[in-house]
């Protein structure tokens, strides 16, 4: 399973303990430092936000999926999570977000033919 990086755990530690009980317990089982995977869609997903309802909020990127758009989605359950191991070597990776200027000039360009 992959570690994306170390965490202070005693800072970890004392900003957890203030965290309400949902919180504190998605905090313990599922650590910002790890990589996840979504279940329902099998993208690699790292935790941006933890919910006081039990829900996660998670970053899809091309950092360790190929998306057609980078995205954060609100309302993940933690039982739609599971530890993952980082991509293999010849894995293509990556995102096809176009740049929104790059859009309305081919749109223009369409009109104009």
């Amino acid at each position: 399973m992959a570690t994306l990086c170390e965490l202070d755990e005693k800072e970890w530690g004392k900003w957890v303990k203030t965290r309400p009980k949902i919180v504190r317990e998605n905090c313990e089982k599922f650590p910002p430092n790890k990589l996840y995977r979504l279940k329902n869609t099998g993208h690699r997903v790292t935790i941006g936000a933890y919910a006081e309802d039990g829900t996660m909020r998670v970053y899809v990127s091309g950092d360790y999926n190929l998306v057609a758009f980078e995205r954060q989605v609100f309302g993940i359950k933690p039982e739609d999570l599971e530890e993952c191991d980082l991509p293999t070597k010849d894995e293509m990776l990556g995102s096809f977000d176009i740049p929104l200027d790059e859009i309305v000039k081919d749109v223009k360009e369409k009109q104009n033919d």
